[in-house]
């Protein structure tokens, strides 16, 4: 079975532009497809404590499914290319940010460029809020590391602090 589904990760957690989450998602997906990355489906939008601290204001997450004919370095370049349009990212990690884009899933490869570009994503294994807004769109989605079903990695993670955000 050919896989030829691309799953971005949306967030951010500081004051502004996720002030409304609905406003924020908007102007993303503009800029997704003004960068070749037409969002074809989209999760609802959880909201949840910052992870791994704990600490900060509250982060704003969604996951969205796109069509492109770009290779996965040049959805990387494009996606810290918008970032770059709304926030100077700060150099400590797991910093509070307007926004942050990451690549999950990449049409089911596997694809390890060091720290530049990982795929999937290494972290989202411990990351309900990466986790439940990929079940939303693809309950069947299997990860091509391990080869277990979401719901087997959510049912294996237990922090459970998000829930999704009310509609503004």
């Amino acid at each position: 079975m050919c896989n030829n589904n691309i799953y971005i990760s949306i967030g951010s957690n500081l004051r502004g532009h996720m002030n409304n989450p609905k406003y924020i998602m908007d102007v993303v997906f503009n800029n997704l497809s003004t960068q070749g990355l037409r969002v074809r489906y989209a999760s609802k939008i959880y909201k949840s404590k910052p992870s791994p601290s704990g600490f900060g204001p509250l982060f704003y997450n969604r996951v969205v499914l796109i069509k492109t004919n770009l290779n996965p370095t040049d959805i990387l370049k494009r996606l810290k290319k918008i970032e770059r349009i709304y926030s100077k990212r700060s150099s400590q990690r797991n910093s509070p940010r307007v926004l942050d884009l990451d690549i999950l899933d990449y049409k089911g490869e596997i694809i390890n460029k060091k720290k530049y570009l990982q795929i999937p994503h290494p972290n989202m294994y411990s990351r309900d809020f990466i986790l439940k807004p990929l079940h939303d769109l693809s309950p069947y989605w299997i990860d091509p590391i391990n080869g277990k079903r979401i719901k087997s990695l959510i049912y294996n993670y237990k922090r459970s602090n998000i829930s999704i955000a009310k509609a503004i």
